[in-house]
């Protein structure tokens, strides 16, 4: 600090100085000898500022130096008279020094010193502070929350020290849960029945029916104080605050339960679907979420809750065996508005899924023929052609003038597509499991034609959905649409053998997931030139795949006496099919409710899994990032087998627990 001579607190001790040299040398310009008094008179000045200078400076230092020591001693009186508790630890976790505030935190009137931290206060965790890698953790001790911060140092040099001081934050604490028990949850709830029950009920017992309904639904969110509004006819919206829902989440909302008991005097149950909408950023973001759930619900087959909280889905129930509902003014309604944005579309392009199946390519060439029909130019989009679609492959294009050149790989679709094109994904409406997932960036007009219960991954920006959990197959939704176009187009015989082979594979020849529209699609085909024979040729196999098939069953294993694993640990071209073959001919076997078989697929583990109803393969397999239909799902993981099987029965075991 004293180099600083002209520094602007020093200026006026500088001035006279300065003044007295400017007039020495005027004088010595003018006149010698006054000018040696000058130059005596500006040592005598400066000597005089110098000597002021040194003084100031000190004057300086000795304020800051006593400055120093008070807040050294406001330093350690703000530790000693802190208002929350302080405690210093040694390297051994002894304390050796503590505020009265600590004590009081501890209830002890005796000496706290050398007392272990870890026997006062179990809640801390050690090994979080040893590691010194670490600045806080929150602790919920005596009823109180607490967060307690940590600061590292050495004492002398050589002995760690740890200060601990605890943070009161149980208000905060509180405020935080008082906000989420508050927040909204928005709840669409809809009678999955309404129609059928309407129609098949007396107009005596109808207005009982409902009303008994009405009260089942209204008087369990009343029970939560919660807003229930009925809309219309069996459509409910219910507003309730978190707290509330968290409660009817741990008992399963059991309304749905009680509505499904009402005794309608008819062969169906009242079915409920409810989408829920929560944890978003604002009312009308829930709103949104829960119209989406709500739809995810109804697509999945109804009587079931689809929980939507940004973009995570949770599902409850979708337990029963979907029924036939739908109608044909719907097939009918879809056929049309196909055909609209078939004829307006520049070219078309058609995808199933990933590794492909018989009603996969059995319903894209359907819809190949419909778009060529219309004089339209129209693609498949195949990446590769699988051993279970290999003899419809070879089949179709040896009989079909054209259709191999329209047979085009995910690359060569991508550079082709443009934004005046159509995309009809078929047997599929899952963006991960497309054959182009890319496709769908360059156009905005997509179609979805599916028959699988709507999963999370699904595609959300389609202008026609059509997606039937009640159908057979997605062959079966085809030949439908085929039948009710304005302008009938009259089904090729090479079609219809594609079609009927796609309906019989996926229903196991008739006897799984079939309802009155798959017969009559199956005498629409058979009509049109559709030939068993051919078609049982299509599905024919080789010797080996038979063996392969043995050596599973051979060796399958039981698991809680009432499903099955099976194993093919090969990785080639073939040992999905052979997988999902084994899974279907294991179902054969006595008081087995499911089967599973585990197999590797490009070096990913592929699990095959069949039923007959009684249990959901489809929830179990979702529970593994999977999906399918209530009797045939599969998935692929990222592990060993034996990995997969610990993660199978870990879904197994979640899916008991829930269906309890």
């Amino acid at each position: 600090m004293s180099n600083n001579f002209f520094d602007k607190k020093y200026l006026n001790i500088w001035i006279n100085p300065i003044i007295v040299f400017i007039i020495t040398v005027i004088l010595l310009v003018l006149n010698i000898y006054f000018g040696i008094i000058g130059i005596l008179a500006t040592f005598i000045v400066s000597a005089v500022a110098y000597d002021t200078y040194k003084k100031k400076d000190k004057e300086i230092k000795d304020y800051i130096d006593k400055l120093e020591i008070s807040f050294e001693g406001f330093t350690k009186s703000a530790i000693f008279t802190m208002p929350f508790p302080i405690a210093i630890l040694n390297y051994n976790h002894e304390l050796v020094w503590y505020n009265s505030r600590f004590k009081e935190l501890i209830g002890e009137k005796s000496s706290l010193i050398q007392m272990k931290m870890y026997n006062l206060i179990p809640e801390i965790n050690i090994e979080k502070l040893d590691s010194r890698n670490f600045y806080s953790m929150d602790i919920v001790y005596g009823f109180r929350n607490y967060n307690v911060q940590f600061n590292y140092t050495n004492h002398d040099g050589n002995s760690p020290m740890t200060l601990l001081y605890f943070i009161d934050i149980t208000e905060k604490e509180e405020t935080l849960k008082k906000y989420e028990d508050q927040k909204i949850v928005l709840m669409n709830i809809r009678l999955d029945n309404y129609e059928e029950l309407s129609q098949n009920t007396s107009s005596e017992k109808r207005p009982i029916i409902f009303a008994e309904i009405d009260s089942k639904i209204t008087s369990y969110f009343h029970k939560y104080g919660s807003y229930i509004k009925k809309n219309d006819n069996g459509k409910y919206t219910a507003v309730v605050q978190n707290k509330e829902y968290n409660q009817m989440t741990q008992e399963k909302f059991t309304f749905v339960e009680d509505v499904r008991n009402v005794n309608t005097g008819a062969s169906m149950a009242p079915t409920l679907s409810i989408g829920v909408g929560k944890n978003e950023d604002s009312p009308r973001a829930i709103e949104k979420s829960a119209n989406s759930a709500l739809d995810i619900a109804l697509g999945r087959g109804g009587d079931q809750i689809v929980i939507k909280s940004k973009d995570k889905l949770d599902y409850f129930g979708g337990k029963n065996q979907a029924t036939e509902k739908r109608t044909k003014v719907k097939a009918r309604v879809v056929a049309h508005a196909l055909m609209q944005l078939i004829d307006k579309s520049t070219d078309i392009y058609i995808s199933g899924h990933k590794n492909p199946d018989m009603d996969s390519f059995g319903s894209a060439l359907g819809l190949w023929h419909v778009a060529t029909k219309r004089n339209k130019i129209a693609y498949i989009v195949l990446s590769e052609i699988t051993p279970a679609i290999r003899n419809l492959y070879d089949y179709a294009v040896e009989e079909i003038e054209g259709l191999k050149e329209h047979i085009i790989v995910p690359d060569e679709a991508f550079e082709k597509i443009k934004e005046s094109s159509l995309v009809i994904v078929t047997d599929n409406h899952r963006k991960a499991s497309i054959e182009e997932p890319r496709m769908l960036e360059k156009t905005k007009s997509v179609v979805i034609i599916d028959h699988h219960r709507r999963g999370s991954d699904y595609i959300d920006n389609a202008i026609l959905n059509y997606i039937e959990p009640y159908a057979s197959s997605a062959s079966e939704l085809v030949t439908e649409m085929l039948i009710y176009m304005d302008e009938k187009i009259e089904i090729d015989k090479i079609i219809a053998n594609a079609l009927f082979a796609g309906i019989v594979v996926d229903t196991k020849s008739f006897n799984q997931q079939t309802g009155v529209r798959t017969f009559e699609a199956a005498v629409v085909l058979k009509d049109n030139g559709a030939d068993l024979g051919i078609v049982n040729k299509l599905m024919s196999e080789d010797l080996q795949i038979l063996k392969y098939r043995s050596e599973i069953i051979l060796n399958s294993e039981i698991y809680k006496d009432k499903y099955i694993f099976g194993e093919f640990n090969y990785d080639f071209e073939e040992s999905t099919l052979i997988a999902s073959q084994a899974a279907d001919e294991m179902m054969n076997i006595g008081n087995i409710q499911a089967s599973f078989v585990f197999t590797l697929s490009k070096g990913r583990v592929h699990i095959s899994a069949r039923s007959y109803g009684d249990v959901s393969v489809q929830l179990i397999m979702e529970k593994l990032n999977g999906g399918g239909h209530r009797t045939m799902a599969a998935t692929q993981i990222d592990s060993t087998i034996e990995e997969a099987k610990e993660l199978l029965k870990k879904a197994i075991s979640e899916y008991e627990q829930e269906e309890d």
